[in-house]
């Protein structure tokens, strides 16, 4: 039989009398002589450790740590007592080295400037001078693939997010955090939005506010947090062939190492592990639209491996709404959100910061009333470009709807002040380009080593082989090899070191990131692929991949070079499916140009096709999700995001026209959103504001509601029978307006329409 002393006594003993000890001498002691159970000097040192000062607020993350040490088995005897003597002096060490203080300076040092995309050069704002809140969207009765959440009894869809969603603040990211706090279920967000809509900005800022230990202030006033920010285009390769890497793995061996002063960061045992089983820590994974497709599927499964293995942890994904369809993983993030288009007066908002940071760098004075007026000017004089008039929409409000765009519209703003913004999507990414590679470097008087429609052509020449071989980013010895060979083409003289060096240095168009290159961003790689297409005459290379989304932006942004791109939409057309018909109506919209009437006849008429057979054949269910992905479509948004009630108030007429009449054909006049106009703002006196009493009346009527409480879609009646109500359909599943009340805005709207 075994006579040593169990150590459970003296492990607990020793967290108690640390838990009221400081780290002083009297403290040590008493422990050590509990430890050596040596309890006459542990008794005589008990007054004395009494009068100490009471252990600091830091003191429970000791105890945690300390636990942790002496939860291991010890050997027998003397050795045992030694090594937990040990044991203790290593954990008053990395109590002491403050490591996880250490920690937020290495991740908020990655985090400080705004990136601006490809310009760079000139001016680089600080993040917390500029960056504006994202508003998001989202159904919060639903989880990310469409499905109710558990919800408890009596809850009621008016809850606290749906609320802030509807109010004028607009529903941040640390209104989300902060619910999460408290119910799990909000721990594990995806944030959608297609490219340039700041969902990498987001991130860095909840990065910087965390590290900067601002969450507690009234603006914020979120849980406190560890934040981890983790680029998924740069560890996909690492996640993807390492057998067995953990979480706990990537963060210490990958992740720190590569921040900046993280090399020197000594952390103790299992400390990425204890947080992340604390559920302290917010992992952040951001781009998964920007792994690639072969490791789509390894990506996915390991970060739901992360989910499953660390349900306490607050975790987010972001990726575009394409190629987060391609998440394979059972194990899903339960939240699905969307980040908001920015409205005027965040654009207004972002523009004045972006300005005033400008003038403040350029003057000694930063604080004269000067600075800030002359700031102002400027940003009301490109306000005053983007503005659209009253009922009207111009490309470039909808380009400034989009961060990354805004972002570009303020840089050649803030180069030609006096003059007039391009108008369309491909002369903002040509306007830019040419500044970067001619007139920029001119007004620096450096002499570049090719002129800039040559130094253009080498950037696009290598912009199509990246797209051809799926690659964002590129080993610098295979650049050069590729460099070498479009250079040799126009002048054998220039090496492809130099060409790179003055790019890199002086237009930033191309970028070395880690120990890669990319082009500053993904966007600028699409410009220039399509421009190539448009100048080697191509073409056929597009229709060859149109069913592939990695293409999908090249070939609209190809389509909006062309003078006349009708013949090219035409060939879309004719390969008659629902894909190639919906990428002919996104370049019809692209496009500035003057379209053949005859080819905008044939794009509607095949839009519509596959709704009219549906509702021809009764299929009311298929009809109605048909219904939400053309408008959705329409409104420039892609499936799985919902409807906002900014955008029913500038839906085009003719397009909603063409719905309803097909409903109310062939309904026999039953459906349709005339018909749910005529209940709504006709007999209820509905308008475009919300009012509780009024739709749940109209929702009464047209069976949404039952007994006072709203019917599961399952529930609906898909049929076209006598006891269907009136204005039951359409439905419009995917969309919140069912639990917002988005609708009146499309009812207003029709209205407006004379429907």
């Amino acid at each position: 039989m075994n006579n040593e002393p169990s150590s459970k006594p003296i492990q607990k003993a020793v967290k108690i009398i640390l838990g009221y000890a400081p780290l002083g001498t009297s403290g040590f002691a008493l422990v050590s002589s509990i430890i050596n159970s040596d309890f006459g000097n542990a008794l005589i040192t008990v007054p004395s450790t009494a009068l100490s000062t009471i252990w600091a607020a830091s003191s429970q993350g000791f105890l945690d740590r300390l636990t942790e040490i002496y939860s291991e088995e010890g050997k027998k005897g003397a050795d045992r007592f030694k090594r937990i003597q040990d044991s203790f002096t290593e954990a008053i060490k990395w109590q002491l080295a403050a490591t996880d203080d250490n920690y937020l300076k290495c991740q908020g040092n990655e985090c400080v400037q705004y990136k601006t995309e490809g310009l760079n050069n000139i001016f680089r704002p600080q993040l917390k001078d500029v960056f504006v809140s994202l508003e998001l969207s989202g159904n919060f009765l639903r989880n990310s693939d469409g499905q109710n959440l558990p919800l408890s009894p009596g809850f009621s869809w008016e809850n606290q997010l749906t609320k802030q969603m509807l109010s004028k603040e607009g529903l941040s990211i640390w209104h989300i955090l902060k619910k999460a706090s408290k119910n799990t279920l909000y721990r594990s967000l995806i944030i959608q939005a297609w490219g340039g809509y700041g969902k990498t900005t987001l991130l860095r800022h909840v990065t910087y506010i965390y590290t900067h230990k601002l969450y507690q202030k009234k603006a914020y006033n979120a849980p406190k947090l560890l934040p981890v920010l983790l680029y998924l285009r740069t560890w996909q390769e690492v996640i993807a062939i390492t057998k067995e890497l953990d979480l706990p793995t990537l963060i210490e061996k990958h992740h720190l190492p590569n921040l900046p002063q993280g090399k020197d960061l000594k952390l103790p045992p299992n400390w990425a592990k204890n947080h992340l089983d604390k559920g302290d820590m917010l992992i952040m994974f951001d781009g998964f639209d920007e792994v690639k497709e072969d490791w789509q599927k390894s990506v996915s499964e390991w970060i739901g491996n992360c989910l499953k293995n660390y349900p306490k942890t607050f975790f987010i994904l972001t990726s575009r709404p394409a190629a987060y369809g391609q998440y394979q993983s059972e194990n899903r993030p339960n939240t699905n959100l969307f980040v908001k288009p920015f409205t005027l007066e965040q654009q207004e908002r972002f523009l004045q910061r972006w300005y005033l940071s400008k003038e403040r760098h350029l003057t000694d004075k930063p604080d004269e009333p000067i600075v800030k007026a002359e700031a102002d000017r400027k940003a009301s004089s490109l306000v005053a470009q983007i503005k659209p008039k009253e009922g009207e929409t111009t490309s470039l409000s909808d380009f400034a709807k989009n961060p990354l765009l805004l972002n570009m519209i303020v840089n050649l703003h803030s180069s030609y002040p006096d003059g007039k913004l391009p108008q369309g999507r491909a002369d903002l990414y040509r306007s830019i380009v040419r500044l970067q590679l001619g007139e920029r470097p001119l007004s620096r008087q450096i002499d570049m080593l090719l002129e800039p429609n040559e130094s253009q052509q080498i950037l696009q020449q290598l912009a199509l082989f990246m797209v051809q071989k799926n690659l964002t980013k590129i080993d610098p010895e295979y650049l050069q090899e590729k460099l070498k060979e479009y250079i040799q083409l126009i002048d054998e003289s220039i090496s492809s070191q130099d060409f790179l060096k003055k790019i890199e240095e002086v237009s930033e168009l191309l970028v070395k990131v880690d120990d890669q290159y990319e082009f500053a961003h993904k966007s600028f790689q699409e410009y220039l692929a399509a421009a190539e297409i448009k100048r080697t005459q191509q073409e056929d290379l597009l229709l060859q991949y149109w069913q592939d989304q990695w293409w999908k932006a090249i070939i609209i942004l190809y389509v909006a070079q062309l003078r006349n791109p009708s013949a090219f939409i035409r060939r879309l057309i004719q390969f008659k499916h629902p894909q190639a018909v919906s990428l002919a109506y996104e370049c019809l919209k692209e496009t500035s140009r003057q379209i053949d009437f005859e080819i905008e006849t044939e794009v509607r008429y095949a839009r519509y096709q596959k709704l009219e057979e549906l509702l021809k054949n009764q299929q009311f269910k298929d009809a109605d999700y048909e219904t939400y992905r053309l408008m959705i479509e329409t409104v420039g948004k892609e499936e799985r995001q919902y409807f906002d009630p900014e955008d029913f108030d500038t839906f085009p007429g003719e397009e909603l026209r063409t719905i309803d009449q097909l409903w109310v054909k062939y309904s026999k006049g039953k459906f349709g959103f005339s018909v749910q106009k005529k209940i709504y703002v006709d007999k209820l006196g509905g308008t475009r504001n919300y009012n509780e009493k009024i739709w749940y009346e109209f929702c009464d009527r047209v069976g949404w509601r039952k007994g006072g409480d709203y019917v599961s879609y399952s529930d609906l009646t898909f049929e076209l029978i006598d006891t269907t109500p009136v204005g039951h359909l359409p439905f419009l599943r995917e969309s919140t307006s069912l639990f917002r009340g988005d609708l009146g805005s499309l009812f207003s709207r029709a209205k407006t329409c004379h429907l």
